[in-house]
């Protein structure tokens, strides 16, 4: 009897960790910053090689068109496990949803570039050092405006 006491005390458990939305932004947010972080490694030491990126004659430097692909990686990820996982009980149409992630993800990269120039040439750390730093500080202003604005639930 004690045994099935325990199990059932633990599914419980279990059920109240999962419903949680922010245990399960931080699993989304785990994810995806695995992801963008990841992507920025391989693209900046082993598809660029540090070097900078001429684009629309216009030269870029290596962290920021790393950030750039790495970005975008992350927010996919990020858009479709918040939309069926983190913040699956809004009732706003899909595209709604997208558009208004859309706007939070142009914040997100904002405060991620500026914070990765910051880190990068003026405080002089390594890049993909200052791109987890940057990440994490994003991620609380990114689960607010997730929660709040591009996956709220409608009221009547």
């Amino acid at each position: 009897m004690a045994d099935n006491q325990r199990r059932k005390k633990i599914i419980d458990l279990s059920k109240n960790i999962f419903e949680n939305k922010a245990f399960r932004f931080l699993i989304s947010g785990g994810t995806s910053t695995a992801v963008d972080i990841g992507v920025y490694f391989v693209f900046f030491n082993f598809v660029i090689q540090k070097q900078p990126v001429y684009f629309l004659n216009s030269q870029v430097s290596a962290h920021i068109a790393s950030l750039c692909v790495s970005f975008t990686a992350g927010f996919i990820t990020n858009f479709f496990i918040s939309k069926y996982f983190v913040f699956n009980s809004s009732n706003l149409r899909t595209r709604v949803q997208l558009f208004r992630y859309v706007i939070v993800a142009a914040i997100n990269f904002s405060a991620n570039y500026f914070l990765l120039k910051f880190f990068v040439e003026f405080m002089h750390w390594f890049p993909t050092l200052s791109r987890a730093v940057a990440a994490m500080i994003v991620a609380v202003l990114s689960f607010f405006l997730g929660k709040y604005f591009a996956f709220r639930v409608k009221t009547a």
